[in-house]
């Protein structure tokens, strides 16, 4: 056996401290054991050897794929993708808005609502729609929901959407695309 120094212990500590907590103890007793057994440094990656778990990375912006239909909506409008990340937060196959929106108009913010849940929709699916109810549940956490006039101004905008149905989802027609386009050159910035 060799005589452990008080800088390796406190290194042990160290690196048996980067693993989770539960595997704390048996990676400092593997360790030091280690240690006491050949006096060795011992440069393994403990997180991946301790009881044979291993941290999952995160995933990052690389690991998502921009479907097919939204590069070309990208293109078309002569957007660079790095807009997408200015307007959602991506990681894996998740996405979430960290969008705020410059009006505070009710009838304004549930239109641009409606355009970037479309967007957000289609970096999923492909697919530039959305649901009413997805609106409905956006705008009321933006606070700005104006239940009286929901359908009224979904309505009065009518050429920006396909058709609008109670139980279909709704899907941009291009002059919605290019107003989704103009929305997020204002993120440009």
């Amino acid at each position: 056996m060799t005589k452990v120094t008080k800088k390796r212990l406190l290194e042990i500590v160290e690196m048996a401290g980067e693993v989770p907590e539960e595997y704390r103890q048996k990676c400092f007793e593997i360790l030091l054991q280690n240690e006491l057994k050949d006096g060795s440094a011992i440069e393994l990656d403990m997180k991946a050897k301790a009881d044979g778990v291993q941290e999952k990375k995160p995933p990052t912006k690389s690991d998502f794929t921009i479907p097919i239909d939204v590069k070309a909506f990208l293109s078309q409008y002569g957007l660079n993708e790095i807009l997408l990340w200015k307007v959602f937060l991506v990681e894996g196959a998740e996405i979430r808005p960290i969008y705020k929106l410059a009006t505070t108009k009710k009838a304004q913010v549930q239109i641009e609502n409606a355009l970037l849940i479309a967007l957000e929709t289609a970096m999923i699916s492909g697919q530039f729609q959305f649901t009413k109810e997805q609106l409905r549940l956006r705008c009321a956490s933006q606070k700005a929901l104006d239940a009286a006039n929901f359908s009224s101004i979904l309505k009065k905008n009518t050429k920006l959407f396909n058709s609008i149905t109670n139980d279909k989802p709704i899907s941009l027609s291009p002059d919605g695309k290019s107003e989704l386009a103009d929305i997020l050159e204002k993120f440009n910035g």
